[in-house]
């Protein structure tokens, strides 16, 4: 015992409590256990913050706290969500409300977001891959590929082939502000340094890599009658952009031309979205919501979403990928997830260690 109580052991846990002097520190000698009890048949662990009295448990900053049905149920939940089966299936299959599900959905999407927002980030990739698949949301809308833009909705992936791993992902219509906000969001995970990128042949990617990289140049007066010159946004010498352009005739492919947009020393087997576009038939594959021929689609953006964010990090952090592989200590070959290929995590995680990661804990060193 201290002088004051007994001594601190739990040196990995941090303060939940965002108004205490030491939130998210851990190691600092403020939380000591408080005790136990049983909740939905498990032993949960109490702690106590002395720095600001806040009392809580191993289940406060996850997802789990607060819920009443028992974890296994929750995890099935999620697992045949991202196979695609819809929300009322669900609920029949395991005997809830449909209620239920959106909540568990809902939090699990958030919880994603905190995953992704601490653990991907400066990720040192050499190459990253652009495109974009058409979804169906509320009602079969056919892909109009003859049109440069539409209204449709398309869901645009930026994807690291060296690794695997999915960046980012947003689901809009083909017009310039959602490729702007694709290159907004990719560019968040990378480092200071620019990998090459590699797109279809769709404009809006080399328009938003200027918005992002680009460098303006103001030219001088001459002295001259008329207007000056205008302002001119031009590629810095880092960035490097090239784009696989295939032409289509009565929807049979014709041609397949390589193109260097911005610059130099690009060798020709870099440009190539193939990895990518393997991945676009793997989400068709798994997921129910974005196959081809289904009437399991979305019937709400939303819920594509928050479906969508669930899948990719369990993609990225859980799933062994069979492109990824390595022989483990024991000299079996075994799957390797693109995370730990990536060198964002040590280990394959599972998807409770998602849904309990808390994004406040720092390391005690």
């Amino acid at each position: 015992m201290g002088k004051r109580g007994p001594k601190p052991q739990f040196t990995d846990v941090a303060c939940p409590n965002k108004g205490c002097k030491l939130y998210g520190l851990t190691g600092q000698g403020n939380v000591t256990g408080n005790g136990t009890y049983i909740s939905r048949g498990e032993k949960t662990r109490r702690y106590r913050c002395h720095a600001c009295g806040k009392a809580f448990c191993n289940h406060t900053g996850t997802f789990y706290h607060d819920l009443r049905k028992d974890d296994k149920t929750i995890d099935l939940a999620l697992k045949m969500s991202m196979k695609g089966m819809s929300i009322q299936a669900i609920a029949d299959v395991l005997e809830v409300q449909p209620a239920s599900v959106k909540r568990w959905l809902s939090r699990a999407a958030e919880q994603c977001d905190k995953v992704n927002d601490t653990m991907m980030k400066n990720v040192d990739v050499s190459k990253v891959e652009m495109d974009e698949l058409w979804v169906i949301i509320q009602k079969n809308i056919p892909p109009r590929m003859k049109n440069y833009e539409d209204d449709g909705p398309w869901m645009w992936v930026s994807f690291a082939p060296g690794c695997r791993l999915i960046l980012d992902f947003v689901i809009g219509p083909r017009k310039q502000y959602v490729a702007d906000k694709l290159v907004e969001l990719t560019i968040k995970h990378l480092p200071d340094k620019i990998p090459l990128f590699v797109t279809d042949g769709l404009n809006f990617y080399k328009e938003a890599l200027l918005k992002q990289f680009g460098v303006l140049i103001e030219f001088p007066r001459t002295g001259k009658r008329g207007r000056p010159k205008k302002p001119k946004i031009v590629s810095s010498e880092d960035l490097r952009c090239a784009q696989v352009v295939k032409t289509r005739k009565n929807g049979v492919l014709e041609k397949v031309e390589k193109k260097i947009i911005f610059g130099e020393d690009i060798e020709q087997s870099e440009i190539s979205t193939t990895l990518l576009e393997r991945q676009n038939l793997t989400f068709r594959q798994d997921n129910n919501r974005v196959s081809r021929k289904t009437i399991g689609f979305s019937k709400m953006k939303e819920w594509l979403e928050i479906q969508m964010k669930l899948y990719c990090t369990y993609f990225n952090f859980c799933r062994g990928h069979g492109g990824l592989r390595y022989k483990d200590e024991r000299g079996v070959e075994c799957k390797n997830t693109p995370a730990r290929e990536a060198g964002i995590t040590e280990s394959k995680w599972t998807l409770k260690e998602i849904l309990t990661f808390r994004c406040f804990k720092t390391s005690i060193g």
